[in-house]
């Protein structure tokens, strides 16, 4: 099975953006640290963390850079088209600060993030 690909759709409240760009979904909502006592022995310690969605992507999707997007909680369903995944984060807030690529329109700096997280 091809598990690479590019193109997406992205549901956000209701409002579908369709392209092709990169992501990187980290849906782990804990990490585990590792590291070694003064005697030699090891522990581990367990740190909860949000899931998150970094995004890369066109500029020509269609969304806006205002502070009123950014500021929004969001339902974003995050579908990967060539592979059939589907990533929904519920009650998710925006993370960064978007930066445009005036010359390949390529926008970058984005995250979403949520304590609800879950693959369908």
């Amino acid at each position: 099975m091809d598990t690479k690909g590019g193109r997406f759709t992205l549901d956000i409240n209701g409002r579908t953006y369709s392209g092709r760009g990169k992501a990187t979904i980290m849906p782990a909502t804990a990490i585990r640290e590792n590291d070694v006592n003064s005697d030699g022995t090891g522990y581990s310690t367990v740190k909860p963390k949000l899931a998150k969605l970094d995004l890369s992507f066109d500029r020509g999707i269609g969304l806006r850079w205002d502070e009123a997007m950014m500021l929004q909680e969001l339902n974003v369903t995050f579908s990967e088209t060539d592979v059939k995944v589907t990533h929904l984060f519920t009650r998710a807030n925006w993370s960064g600060e978007p930066s445009i690529d005036s010359e390949s329109g390529e926008v970058s700096g984005l995250s979403i993030e949520t304590d609800k997280y879950q693959a369908v």
